[in-house]
């Protein structure tokens, strides 16, 4: 996915609540790489180094990132979702979890300071570049069915 199919993406009427589980945005692989890919440039400039990322449902939340200390991050992601938009958005909220670990904490530790890895400050300080290409990183679906 291109940084301008994105902005297009991002664009389109989002799905009749009506319609939500009837039709299931489920992306392939690639789609998920691409995606990754333009999130990386357009949001976090390309800083973000690739990690791996997994698709299973689950029943309990939309994705999650992962990592043991000393290792890659891992995203795993539901493998469906209620619209590509939403889609979007639950991989960008992932990425800024990947930033927090990748790019800030090892800051951090050289400063003397803990790292900062949920949903606190630190996180919401992406609200506004979210926001500016409408994408609703808070991940409850309110945010789509207004």
């Amino acid at each position: 996915m291109k940084v301008k199919e994105l902005a297009r993406t991002m664009s389109k009427p989002i799905p009749a609540k009506t319609d939500y589980w009837r039709n299931l945005y489920i992306p392939s692989q690639h789609k998920i790489t691409r995606t990754y890919n333009a999130l990386n440039k357009l949001i976090f400039n390309n800083k973000l180094q690739p990690c791996k990322i997994l698709t299973k449902t689950t029943f309990n939340a939309w994705a999650f990132a992962y990592q043991e200390p000393g290792f890659k991050t891992e995203i795993h992601l539901n493998g469906r979702f209620p619209c590509e938009q939403f889609f979007i958005a639950v991989l960008g909220h992932e990425m800024v979890h990947q930033w927090q670990w990748d790019i800030e904490a090892p800051i951090r530790h050289k400063q003397g300071k803990r790292e900062r890895t949920g949903h606190g400050a630190n996180f919401y300080e992406w609200k506004d570049i979210f926001d500016y290409y409408d994408i609703h990183f808070g991940l409850s679906i309110p945010h789509y069915y207004k």
